[in-house]
């Protein structure tokens, strides 16, 4: 059966807020009360019918399209389900959503799978500022589920971030894993420093990290040393399909440097830094 599509109205002006618009939550509901289910547009009462062409369609699965980078909160707190996006999507992305599946066809704004708690969020190009992160007024960030960026990644990636997978194939802004109290985030592309500053608990992993970490590592951490960790094979095993194929392609074929921190804090976090095994070999970078 063809998903239930919402068309925003190219007439509606303002930001949109679709808090408490789900499939999980409109699932036994006909088309007229779907098209009369409250929502907000700048802070004013309005209804999904009032800003959207609906066409019905399986109640289980969402097409949104149009202009959505001013839809803020699509998915937000979604237990179960799944939302397509084609397009951007606005700030609050899939925000303390518990479970089912968001693909966005474009960009998110800021806040991107804030506080997520299960489910997966796929977003094919960028994110703005603290995806993965501790959502307003929640004192931890994403705490379970998995959030794939298929572009950039702002600032405070991933901060306070508790547990679940965070995989970035762009390039990350500084500030990732602050105050990181645990999970894994996998960083395919450069990486800017600070980086995992007082982080407690929590393991990024730097597929591409630049000459200088693998050297000197990062203030605040251990300095880089080889490291062969019981986990890590199953680990790359689970992300090789999920991170770009020139990528996965060298996995087998590196050397893993660990550093331990930050130990301004409780100091069991590590960061992984991916060295090509022939750089190893041949001494082009000595880690130690």
């Amino acid at each position: 059966m063809s998903p239930l599509t919402l068309e925003l109205k190219a007439t509606v002006r303002g930001r949109i807020d679709l808090q408490g618009a789900t499939p999980d939550r409109l699932r036994e509901l006909d088309l007229a009360q779907i098209s009369a289910w409250p929502i907000a547009v700048d802070a004013r009462d309005a209804t999904l019918g009032d800003v959207f062409e609906i066409a019905d369609g399986s109640r289980e699965r969402w097409l949104l399209a149009g202009d959505l980078q001013r839809c803020d909160s699509i998915a937000a707190n979604m237990r179960d389900g799944e939302i397509v996006v084609q397009g951007n999507a606005g700030n609050y992305l899939a925000s303390r959503m518990r479970g089912g599946r968001v693909v966005v066809q474009g960009d998110a704004g800021n806040y991107a799978a804030s506080s997520l708690r299960g489910g997966s969020v796929s977003i094919t190009g960028n994110v703005g500022c603290y995806a993965a992160a501790a959502a307003p007024n929640q004192s931890r960030g994403m705490s379970d589920g998995e959030l794939i960026i298929g572009g950039n990644a702002d600032e405070w990636l991933a901060s306070r971030m508790r547990r679940g997978l965070v995989i970035v194939h762009g390039h990350i802004a500084a500030g990732c894993a602050t105050r990181m109290i645990g999970g894994t985030i996998v960083l395919c592309g450069h990486v800017a420093t600070p980086l995992g500053s007082s982080m407690a608990r929590g393991t990024p992993l730097l597929l591409e990290p630049p000459p200088h970490l693998l050297r000197q590592g990062m203030i605040g951490f251990t300095r880089p040393n080889p490291s062969q960790l019981s986990f890590l094979p199953l680990l790359l095993q689970h992300i090789a399909t999920k991170i770009p194929e020139r990528l996965a392609s060298q996995l087998s074929e590196s050397v893993w440097l660990r550093c331990v921190g930050d130990r301004a804090e409780l100091g069991l976090g590590e960061v992984l830094l991916r060295q090509p095994q022939r750089l190893a070999v041949d001494g082009a970078i000595n880690a130690s």
